[in-house]
């Protein structure tokens, strides 16, 4: 070397007399003599690259190219002689392709020495520098091509070099083609980086170096979201709190790329992991390091950005850090990042709404809605500027109207809106707007000031909405209106304001709807319809729970009476088209019959020491209707409000008579006429409250066949009952009822399934189904006796062509798998069976229980799962090409488990 270096530089060898020179040695037929030969003549070109003429360097890359397929012995000389020639200026066009394609297709770069992968690194990295153009000729191969050369790597220092060729590839805009899921797994794979320098390491490469050079690589590109932002999820649930913060700042750092499409499927996911973390740490700390690492970023992002769509994914994620300080609830001033961004996140919230994009301006009431409801955020001033807003917003259509359809406030939401109705596409985001005004309404009615603001403004959006029959937006009112009354509920004044106010109005409304149908059929018949009449039930019940004695006493004294008596001069509006009757007789009253669960709503309600004025009368109407009626929805909220009336009567002669006068009516209705079911109805909800009632269930029905609706029944015996039988209505709620229910009627079940017939035996399946399905866990595997009884039956309730019986059946049989393996390994090759047949079932909701409870086997005992392991496998591999995404996701995480089924460590 010190012989021929010189030579060269000072013209006295060329390098081809150099080769001449070295024949002796290159044409050895021993490898050792031949690599020294090679590497000697490597290290002389690594010292003269620079004069090579361009002929000179065709020859020496032809020749190393050949040396490539030589003996593994000489591969590292020659990958130096390469690495030299790739820092040649006289470097012809196509040799640089041509090189790299002879390296990626002659050698196996990962069996390699780490100094060896090193300098094939550095003769890509050369060529990029300054060959770009002639390797993007390669397309997508050349991204290929160096995936091959990474995989696998594992030293730091080579690393930090190829992790710096994945972002060129990507910032330079090399064709990565179809290669992107694997460019992001050969780099992802690293993710979290886990690496401690050995101590006096010599290279200085530290932990962060590597983790900032990958989150580089990682947030590159917004063809990767699909890819890492699953994986940035699942990483935030890690226990490791390094993993954790991690994934955080890489997040942080993709929001700057990420736009709205790439965001928007997985912030769900992101929101719910991040609340998860938040609520598993003891303090508010973990919250803090959040919001201090990503807010301020998406604060700068979101004033950077002009672009509504843009502006929009922005503000979805910082609504997910406002519902996050929601959940924690009050801000205290000294620790939280969120205050004292106050005046930014208020700012750039208000914005939005003033935003010509409708879609921007739903989530900036989202956002607003969330900003309302945390105490201490807005003050007054802000409280006044957002109702004010939010009321012009959800009363555009009246005031469009009354302004002949335009708007004259220019600079406010009113006016954008009013710009977007001329078009025809508009009309949905402008009911949809309306709908979120009427929802952040709601939410900042937090104290009694704002409710006495925004009822009213409900309550005439309620009026107006109810004359176009428009059920759908009754119902959102009516929600809007459910939420005040829960916000208001702890405040004495409030809460009587908002009763005075709303409970009167809604009656009156339904009244007029009631009787003018009555008089004019087919008239107003939006407020009569089940899903609206449903809907009103927990507005009326949550303005009546939380009143004092006096004032439900005050209350009730004319609520009754409007409904027995047809006294009207309590409402609001109290001249209607015919009079209120509905206890009476006659078809043409039976609209007037359905306002019988506005009555149930209220008088289930009240606290159980206010006196009900006539209560016998009452309660003798009520098992009338419940009896009678033909109408399912009149005759059940009759049943459920006598229910919910006996429920709460003092015992004794009178109880025990109304009790014996029910069972009297219901009887005959039992066996025979067109009342059974109503009878039925009635028998179900008389169960419920009173486990004193005479006979049970199944002896009431001793003569009579367990038929479909009774057996729906035991769901309902089972069920938790929210408008009438609940603690939250001062209901009398006893303890263990479900279970004495459970210990009572199984054995029963069992018995009445063995003496069935064929027509029958589903029906003792599905009632069996809801029984198992609505018992707590806890129970479950305390009475593994009786539960092995009725486990046999339950099983068989999967080949039950009823979609209900086998969601029951499977909702019920996955917690027994994972609280009871030994009972339900008894089972094995029956579950086994009926869960991959039911992979395939035509309902999306069955396939998926069947899936989950496929995986719930894998908690089974290792040695009875062995056997079923490659049948269960296989059968899995079908729901993976599922239409829909949800079952294939299922089908993954089961296949997954079952995959590790008898591994080492398991």
């Amino acid at each position: 070397l010190y012989l021929f270096s010189p030579g060269v530089k000072d013209g006295s060898w060329t390098i081809l007399q150099l080769v001449e020179a070295l024949g002796f040695c290159l044409e050895n037929t021993d490898p050792r003599t031949r690599g020294r030969g090679i590497q000697l003549l490597s290290q002389v070109l690594l010292e003269c690259h620079s004069l090579l003429q361009e002929k000179e360097v065709l020859h020496l890359v032809l020749f190393y190219e050949n040396r490539l397929q030589d003996h593994h012995l000489m591969i590292p000389s020659v990958l130096q002689g390469l690495r030299a020639l790739s820092l040649c200026e006289a470097l012809a066009p196509g040799l640089a392709v041509s090189v790299l394609k002879a390296i990626f297709q002659e050698v196996h770069v990962q069996s390699l020495l780490q100094q060896d992968r090193y300098t094939v690194y550095s003769i890509i990295t050369n060529f990029m520098a300054t060959r770009e153009e002639e390797l993007k000729g390669l397309g997508a191969d050349f991204t290929f091509g160096f995936i091959q050369v990474m995989d696998g790597e594992k030293d730091p220092r080579n690393l930090m070099v190829a992790f710096q060729i994945v972002r060129d590839l990507i910032v330079r805009n090399y064709a990565l083609g179809p290669f992107v899921e694997e460019l992001f797994e050969v780099t992802s794979c690293y993710f979290p980086i886990d690496f401690t320098p050995p101590p006096n390491d010599p290279h200085g490469i530290q932990r962060e170096d590597l983790i900032l050079s990958l989150r580089a690589v990682l947030a590159s590109t917004p063809q990767f979201a699909e890819f890492l932002l699953p994986l940035l999820i699942e990483k935030m649930d890690s226990d490791l709190q390094s993993a954790k913060l991690d994934s955080l700042q890489t997040l942080t750092a993709c929001c700057a790329i990420y736009g709205q499409k790439e965001l928007q499927e997985f912030l769900p996911s992101l929101w719910s992991s991040l609340r998860r973390e938040a609520a598993a740490s003891a303090s508010l700390r973990t919250y803090h390091r959040l919001t201090h690492s990503i807010l301020p970023l998406l604060l700068e992002q979101y004033n950077k950005h002009s672009q509504s769509s843009q502006r929009r994914t922005i503000l979805e994620m910082l609504l997910g850090f406002l519902e996050l300080q929601q959940k924690w609830g009050h801000i205290e001033e000294d620790e939280s990042t969120l205050l004292s961004l106050q005046e930014t996140v208020c700012s750039v919230v208000f914005s939005a709404l003033t935003d010509p994009s409708v879609q921007l301006q739903l989530v900036g009431i989202r956002a607003l809605t969330v900003l309302g409801s945390l105490q201490g955020f807005l003050s007054p001033s802000d409280l006044e500027l957002v109702v004010d807003h939010l009321v012009r917003l959800a009363l555009h259509e009246e005031d469009s109207q009354s302004r002949g359809g335009a708007g004259s406030h220019p600079n406010t939401p009113l006016s954008c809106i009013s710009s977007l109705e001329r078009e025809e596409e508009s009309s949905r985001d402008l009911h949809s707007l309306q709908q979120r005004c009427l929802q952040a309404l709601a939410a900042v009615s937090t104290h009694t000031s704002i409710v006495r603001e925004t009822v009213p403004v409900l309550l005439q959006h309620l009026r107006n909405v109810q004359k176009g029959n428009t059920a759908g937006e009754i119902v959102s009112v009516c929600q809007s209106l459910h939420r005040v009354a829960l916000q208001c509920q702890q405040d004495a004044e409030g809460c009587w304001y908002y009763h005075q106010a709303v409970v009167p109005c809604l009656l009156a409304m339904a009244v007029q709807a009631a009787t003018q149908e009555s008089s004019h059929p087919l008239v107003s018949k939006a407020l009569l319809e089940e899903e609206v009449l449903t809907a009103m039930v927990p507005v009326i019940s949550a303005a009546t729970t939380h009143l004092s004695p006096e004032l439900a006493a005050q209350s009730v004294s004319h609520v009754v009476p409007l409904f027995l008596d047809g006294e009207v001069s309590f409402l609001p509006q109290n001249s209607f088209p015919c009079s209120f009757q509905p206890f009476e007789d006659g078809e043409c009253l039976e609209p007037q019959r359905r306002l019988v669960a506005l009555l149930m709503a209220f008088v289930c309600s009240l606290p159980l020491n206010v006196v009900i004025p006539q209560q016998e009368r009452l309660l003798r109407e009520l098992l009338a209707l419940s009896c009678s009626c033909s109408c399912p929805f009149t005759a059940t909220t009759a049943s459920k409000c006598f229910a919910g009336l006996v429920n709460k009567h003092p015992a004794g002669q009178q109880l025990d008579e109304i009790l014996q006068l029910a069972v009297n009516r219901m009887e005959p209705g039992l066996t025979e006429g067109p009342h059974r079911i109503q009878a039925l109805t009635l028998l179900l909800w008389v169960r419920l409250v009173c486990d004193q009632s005479p006979g049970t269930l199944l002896g009431l029905l001793s003569d009579v066949e367990l038929g479909p609706t009774a057996a729906d029944g035991f769901s309902l015996l089972m069920a938790e009952s929210p408008d009438v039988l609940h603690k939250g209505c001062h209901a009398d709620v006893r303890i263990m009822f479900r279970q004495r229910f459970f210990t009572d009627n199984v054995p029963k079940l069992v018995q009445g399934f063995h003496g069935a017939g064929a027509d029958v035996k589903a029906n003792y399946l599905k009632s069996l189904s809801h029984v198992l399905n609505h018992l707590p866990k806890p129970v479950l595997v305390t009475e593994l006796p009786t539960v092995r009884a009725g486990l046999s039956r339950g099983t068989t309730a999967l080949s039950c062509s009823d979609r209900v019986v086998q969601l029951s059946t499977l909702s019920c049989l996955q917690p027994l798998l994972l609280e009871a393996p030994q009972i339900m390994s008894l089972h094995i090759d029956t579950l086994v069976t009926k869960f991959l047949s039911l992979t395939s079932s035509p309902a999306m909701a069955v396939r998926i229980a069947a899936l989950r409870c496929a995986h719930a086997l894998t908690s089974l005992p290792t040695i009875v799962l062995l056997p079923y392991k490659a049948r269960v496998i296989r059968a899995l591999a079908k729901p993976l090409d599922d239409k829909k995404r949800l079952v294939r996701k299922e089908a993954v995480a089961a296949r997954g488990e079952w995959f590790l089924v008898g591994s080492p460590g398991r």
